[in-house]
């Protein structure tokens, strides 16, 4: 059976999450005294002096009445690069584990790994640009965490065929990315409502592209059952949801 904890390193799955006092607070105040924020108000029209909600609950929830994805399984990140970067520090063991890209594809992928270390193994498109899942196999040892499948693909812009990453969803015992950044441009049907049924599943979509907010916040939604997102939140000092205007 899929255990998604066991893929977590050892120092994440065992850390404290750091908790303040606005996170354990469950309630309505004006003036919040442990924050030292300015208590006469913000000099702009709107309530600027105040530190927002760090678990961001309240645009979670309107984004799953839209994914239709319950907002707990829903992470916020600060563009797609900080949600690739957060994967792999809470996922490969720097100068041990490895992951498989499918070039030609998104260039961060490959960027993050050599930032944090982790091996890069290149599992190259046919010429159609669909998965060669015989190659993608042979890649596949015991260090391999994590297998980057961009749908639609950048930059070559097709769709992956939904029955070979169903395969690999099928197959792979650590955790397949699906980066569904264009998917509102393609007639094929998004992976998010297969997260209940892959516990392996992730699938990264963003507010960037077809939703116009070019400086707002990428969706991380996680199939998280056996995880708990505050343990995903404490692999990074400081996760925020970025530049959400009012």
């Amino acid at each position: 059976m899929f255990n998604l904890d066991s893929l977590l390193r050892d120092n994440i799955r065992n850390l404290v999450p750091y908790s303040s006092a606005r996170d354990e607070f469950k309630g309505e105040a004006r003036i919040f005294l442990d924050a030292n924020e300015n208590s006469l108000g913000s000099p702009l029209t709107k309530w600027y002096n105040r530190y927002p909600d760090p678990h961001q609950w309240k645009v979670k929830e309107a984004i799953s009445r839209i994914k239709g994805i319950p907002p707990q399984h829903i992470f916020l990140g600060n563009g797609s690069d900080e949600c690739i970067d957060l994967l792999y520090r809470a996922f490969c063991v720097p100068g041990k584990d490895n992951v498989i890209i499918n070039p030609p594809t998104y260039g961060m992928y490959e960027v993050s790994a050599n930032i944090n270390d982790v091996g890069v193994r290149r599992a190259t498109l046919l010429d159609d640009f669909q998965l060669d899942l015989v190659h993608l196999e042979n890649l596949v040892d015991s260090n391999t965490k994590i297998i980057w499948i961009c749908s639609p693909n950048n930059p070559t812009a097709n769709s992956m065929n939904r029955q070979d990453i169903e395969v690999v969803l099928n197959n792979f015992p650590g955790l397949v990315v699906i980066d569904e950044a264009y998917i509102n441009f393609s007639r094929h049907k998004s992976f998010i409502q297969e997260l209940s049924d892959y516990p392996n599943l992730v699938v990264l979509q963003t507010m960037s592209k077809a939703w116009g907010w070019r400086d707002c916040v990428w969706v991380w939604l996680l199939q998280a059952r056996q995880l708990s997102m505050s343990t995903i939140r404490s692999s990074l000092p400081t996760i925020s949801a970025r530049s959400i205007r009012n």
